[in-house]
């Protein structure tokens, strides 16, 4: 009976993730894959590096375990976090900036202002995207390459 129920919870999960992957669009799905590796990845090490636990076992303790789950979650739901993201009030407060100094130092702050957003939505995306993911499931929706913010769902 026990198999029962562990076969049952594993066809659940599988489910789910198919559920994830089949409300976005294909080209949506292949596309920006090195940003949400890039920002997860630096979400990993920004979490792991404010983790103030230093001993012996630095790397196996139940920090870590929580890092991980919480950036396996970022890259599941990162593209749902990315649409969200897209002509939304950070993503136009931050195109609309105007920079000045030297050329270097507006390149500088372009980076840095590009890494932090990036970082900022692998953070939020194991709440943002399960939230728009559930609003996609709802509404039976798909999402694709071009946020079109004048389609609401209602």
């Amino acid at each position: 009976m026990e198999e029962k129920e562990h076969g049952n919870y594993t066809d659940k999960l599988k489910d789910i993730y198919q559920s994830i992957i089949s409300h976005l669009e294909p080209a949506y799905r292949k596309q920006y894959n090195i940003r949400r590796f890039l920002s997860c990845f630096l979400l990993f090490w920004v979490m792991k590096l404010s983790d103030s636990n230093f001993h012996e076992h630095y790397w196996l303790n139940g920090q870590t375990l929580l890092i991980v789950i919480w950036v396996g979650l970022a890259w599941i739901f990162w593209h749902y976090t990315f649409w969200r993201y897209q002509g939304g009030v950070i993503d136009t407060l931050s195109r609309n900036m105007i920079y000045f100094g030297s050329l270097w130092s507006l390149i500088w702050k372009i980076v840095v202002q590009n890494l932090v957003i990036m970082i900022w939505i692998a953070f939020i995306s194991p709440i943002s995207g399960i939230k728009t993911w559930r609003k996609a499931v709802k509404h039976n929706k798909h999402l694709f390459i071009e946020n079109q913010k004048n389609d609401i769902w209602n």
